[in-house]
């Protein structure tokens, strides 16, 4: 019983895992949106996202289950990660990424007014 109630410990864990991995990828959606990076800055964000999320995964597959890389281990991970997608898909990041470019408009907007005030020629 003990090493049943483990390995459904560990599926759940592979499942939060895979929502994880694609919640920190909208972050890495949102920096790629604010900064409009071009095919090199994507790769170079997109390969340290993806060195980052192996080494978390594979340290949660040696950690939980001393290495040994199982079936269901990948199905739920690849589960969580598809039904993120499919649930909250980019509305997530799109979201983030409205409200931090409120707060820019906002942060800028005395500026703004400033530069337009004095900027009319008599």
């Amino acid at each position: 019983m003990v090493e049943i109630r483990s390995e459904l410990l560990f599926v759940c864990g592979s499942f939060l895992s895979g929502v994880a991995v694609m919640l920190a990828y909208e972050a890495v959606n949102v920096c790629r949106k604010l900064f409009h990076l071009r095919w090199g800055g994507r790769l170079i964000f997109d390969l340290c996202f993806f060195m980052t999320s192996a080494v978390a995964v594979f340290q949660m597959i040696f950690q939980c289950n001393h290495g040994i890389m199982r079936s269901y281990f990948v199905v739920a991970f690849a589960l969580g990660a598809i039904l993120y997608r499919i649930t909250f898909g980019t509305r997530i990041s799109e979201g983030v990424l409205k409200g931090i470019r409120w707060w820019i408009r906002q942060l800028f907007r005395p500026y703004h007014w400033f530069c337009k005030k004095f900027s009319k020629k008599p």
